[in-house]
């Protein structure tokens, strides 16, 4: 418990609550978009803070992964994830090569102009689908996903997460279209971001991404991680598909909004 002493307890509050956002997030409720931002603004060693917040979260976002599958083991649809899995592994891998490793990074770019980037296109697909909703009338009509769409989401998925852990506006836009009732799209859901967090383990370890102290961190809060899953599970079951679907695009807006300030705010 010596490791601990060197955070103050406004430290582990600021981090045990983004574990528990983002563990209601994983548990289906989406109100985990503004724990990286939060913590970026909170961390104790501030010179490093982005960098040190994405590879802290990695590990604890695949174990809520885990937790999350226990609830929605049943609800995965395969087939929408099948068309994601091949463009996540080379946006995954292009990201790695090109952005995260300090030795062989062949283009040192900070996320900024991507996060501004994935905003512009969140808020866009919002307005989209107010003006068919409200205007038009025609959002009755499903889109099913395909290789040409699954493949250019789930690039933008890879590469997004790999930088960020920013790939939900791109998921969300991915999946929305396709009217999932909402246990399904949490589920569909899950099982995607455990496989993309899975494949980022193995390259953020390889890169000494991932260090110990971090870890023991985690492992410090890791009993808020079930708790946080377990009660976005429980509100994602009592609330109502309406109220869900308008959360979701309510979410998108904010966090991509979110994405477009900070980068905007963001020092090159």
């Amino acid at each position: 418990m010596d490791f601990f002493h060197q955070y103050t307890w406004a430290d582990l509050s600021w981090v045990g609550l983004g574990l528990f956002l983002s563990g209601m997030q994983k548990g289906g409720f989406p109100i985990g978009a503004v724990t990286v931002p939060m913590l970026i603004l909170v961390w104790p060693q501030q010179a490093q803070a982005a960098r040190s917040v994405v590879g802290f979260m990695l590990p604890m976002l695949f174990v809520m992964d885990i937790f999350a599958l226990l609830f929605y083991r049943r609800d995965i649809e395969w087939d929408r994830v099948k068309f994601l899995l091949p463009a996540t592994v080379a946006g995954v891998a292009l990201a790695t090569v090109l952005f995260v490793s300090d030795e062989t990074a062949l283009i040192a770019v900070s996320d900024r102009v991507l996060k501004i980037c994935i905003g512009i296109l969140g808020i866009l697909f919002v307005v989209y689908f107010a003006i068919k909703k409200f205007i038009l009338q025609q959002l009755d009509q499903t889109l099913r996903p395909g290789w040409p769409t699954g493949s250019i989401f789930g690039f933008a998925a890879g590469v997004t997460s790999t930088m960020a852990h920013a790939s939900g506006p791109v998921t969300q836009m991915y999946l929305l279209p396709q009217h999932l009732p909402k246990k399904r799209f949490v589920g569909t859901g899950c099982i995607y971001y455990f496989i993309l967090n899975f494949m980022k383990l193995v390259s953020f370890s390889f890169l000494g991404r991932i260090n110990s102290e971090n870890l023991k961190l985690g492992a410090g809060m890791f009993p808020v991680i079930p708790f946080g899953v377990a009660m976005g599970w429980w509100l994602t079951k009592k609330t109502q598909q309406h109220h869900y679907n308008l959360l979701i695009f309510s979410i998108l807006f904010i966090t991509s909004c979110m994405l477009i300030v900070k980068g905007c705010t963001t020092t090159p």
